[in-house]
């Protein structure tokens, strides 16, 4: 019997015009989905536009995750609207209805008892006066939120002594 010989391929030269970067993007492109998924981006917090108070001191609240943010309006009315996001939609939440009612202090509990690092943020017009405001923070009280910050906007003016 004849044997048959083997021929050896050599082994591809590769250059560097020629590395196959396909993987590499396949990756870059999940890394891109994920972080697009995992992104705040467009997160609405339910504050509307209005003229607030100045301050020149204050905090930033950087994480929003557990707020509520209450906008309060008062023109022609008896009591304070207060206006909140829930769920995506913008509800009204009475400091308290005919029949005896406090839809804002329930909703506040209810929030509340969900999360004890729950904080609410106020929003009212620069010309809102304090009698308007002394429901809600009742309600506030009532519902044992710990951490209540009202909106306002930096006043840019030097500070002198």
């Amino acid at each position: 019997m004849r044997r048959r010989r083997r021929r050896y391929r050599p082994i591809p030269r590769y250059s560097e015009a020629s590395v196959n970067v396909t993987p590499l993007i396949d990756v870059v492109m999940v890394l891109i989905v994920f972080f697009m998924l995992v992104a705040r981006i467009g997160i609405s917090t339910g504050a509307e536009a209005m003229t607030l108070p100045s301050t020149l001191t204050g905090v930033k609240i950087e994480d929003l995750g557990n707020t509520l943010t209450l906008n309060v309006h008062y023109e022609n009315l008896p009591q304070p609207q207060v206006m909140a996001l829930i769920g995506g939609e913008m509800h009204e939440l009475p400091i308290s209805d005919g029949r005896g009612n406090q839809p804002l202090m329930e909703t506040l509990k209810a929030f509340r008892e969900r999360n004890r690092d729950f904080k609410v943020i106020l929003r009212a017009p620069k010309s809102m006066p304090y009698s308007y405001l002394e429901p809600i923070l009742q309600a506030c009280a009532q519902a044992a939120v710990k951490n209540v910050n009202f909106s306002t906007e930096v006043r840019m003016e030097e500070v002198r002594p």
